[in-house]
């Protein structure tokens, strides 16, 4: 029988499943890694997988501008980027990006 993991272990096995689901890693994928890297049963992973989905959703419940201002800013961030490189057609594109996120145009 494997040890009970701590509150601070369980987190971080959450963390690192929650990243797996966000790359698209099935669960028997995960389930197989995670058993054989911590120990622990099946069951525990799906414990686990279950906590990072309710995670998962919470992350995803996001209103409409708040969702919206996170776009922009990481669009503004490649625009930025774009700018220093001296790739003027990736900056513009950019700029069209955010002007149909915000109605200016269609």
């Amino acid at each position: 029988m494997a040890k009970k993991s701590t509150k601070l272990e369980s987190a971080l096995k959450v963390d690192e499943i929650y990243g797996r689901l966000t790359k698209g890693q099935s669960r028997s994928r995960i389930v197989q890694d995670c058993t054989k890297a911590w120990g622990c049963a099946d069951r525990q992973v799906d414990t686990y997988i279950a906590r990072a989905r309710e995670r998962l959703l919470a992350d995803c419940d996001m209103q409409r501008p708040a969702l919206l201002a996170e776009m922009l800013s990481g669009i503004r961030d490649i625009r930025e980027a774009a700018e220093l490189r001296g790739q003027h057609q990736v900056a513009l594109n950019a700029v069209r990006l955010m002007s149909e996120l915000v109605g200016l145009t269609d």
